[in-house]
């Protein structure tokens, strides 16, 4: 992974940190020209942006980290832009941190091209949307 690379994940963990949402800690950069734009973590508040793209039976949409990152942006700001997703264990591992399917349609609707996010084997895999 390059340095550039490695530099968003970092800041996505250290996004994650900050989340003080349990034990599910997910942090999300957002990036254009190679660019930080925004950054942000979940949080336990209801999101009504993400409700519109929430399943029915899914429960209330919260503030997930990828929809922090895009939430109140001009679709100027986050057309191909890539977000880069983390989720970090109790002992500061990575996780699995696959958007979910609220998130991936939101991240589609603002126009993200790329996702990049975090797995169970401490690697990163990316999602073309």
């Amino acid at each position: 992974m390059g340095a550039r690379k490695q530099r968003y994940i970092e800041l996505a963990k250290r996004m994650a940190l900050q989340s003080n949402y349990g034990s599910i800690k997910h942090g999300a950069v957002l990036i254009k020209g190679g660019s930080v734009l925004n950054a942000s973590y979940n949080k336990d508040n209801y999101c009504g942006f993400g409700s519109r793209f929430r399943e029915r039976d899914s429960g209330h949409a919260t503030l997930h980290a990828e929809l922090g990152c895009v939430l109140n942006l001009d679709r100027s700001v986050t057309d191909g832009a890539e977000v880069y997703v983390v989720r970090v264990s109790w002992d500061g591992t990575y996780k699995m941190s696959r958007p979910c399917p609220m998130c991936r349609a939101a991240m589609e609707h603002v126009g993200i091209s790329r996702v990049h996010f975090t797995t169970n084997e401490n690697t990163l895999e990316t999602l073309k949307l």
